[in-house]
């Protein structure tokens, strides 16, 4: 395994950090952007627009549709 998929509750905190923790680990991340969510709308934009900003340091965003498309063309 070198690639992982992310979706959860709290994109902010539990499901960003885990995300820079496997990012750190050597995996390549994506997160599923519609497959996330947060009890503050406000704090999964900035999430999201922190992980995009930082040029896939982390990795990148994507919908589930797009995810899923990917994954069919593999």
């Amino acid at each position: 395994v070198q690639q992982l998929v992310f979706a959860g509750v709290t994109t902010e905190v539990c499901v960003q950090t885990t995300m820079r923790e496997a990012n750190d680990r050597g995996y390549e991340c994506l997160l599923a952007e519609d497959a996330t969510e947060s009890y503050f709308p406000e704090f999964k934009a900035a999430a999201l627009a922190m992980i995009r900003a930082q040029g896939a340091i982390v990795g990148w965003t994507a919908t589930s549709d797009q995810v899923l498309k990917g994954i069919a063309d593999a």
